[in-house]
């Protein structure tokens, strides 16, 4: 199978990029391959656990932690999470790792595509 690689560098409530870079992410788990994501910039706030929103019955974060519980690879990176006052990742739902620009480099040389969002 395939490995998907993701560069998401939006937040969750500017656009929708969250939205589909999970809908991608979960029809690729569907359908067996292997996904990678790498948090960037304002990315980094999508998988913030203490979310809250109204009139959104799923939030960002319960989507990124259904896709790292079913083996998607989820990092933000250290730089934009400190920069962002969230405490090294300890603010992020289960399974989403803190990394630096060389886990995105490897993100990229590892995927078969890569999707920016």
């Amino acid at each position: 199978m395939a490995t998907l690689g993701f560069l998401l560098t939006l937040g969750p409530f500017q656009f929708e990029n969250w939205d589909t870079a999970a809908s991608l992410a979960e029809a690729a788990l569907d359908k067996g391959h292997e996904v990678r994501m790498f948090l960037y910039l304002d990315g980094v706030y999508n998988p913030v656990k203490l979310q809250t929103f109204p009139d959104l019955d799923v939030m960002p974060k319960d989507r990124f932690a259904a896709l790292a519980s079913r083996g998607a690879k989820i990092i933000a990176c250290g730089i934009c999470v400190n920069a962002r006052g969230l405490e090294k990742g300890k603010d992020y739902v289960e399974g989403v790792k803190v990394g630096g620009l060389p886990d995105f480099a490897e993100i990229v040389a590892e995927s078969d595509s890569l999707i920016t969002l």
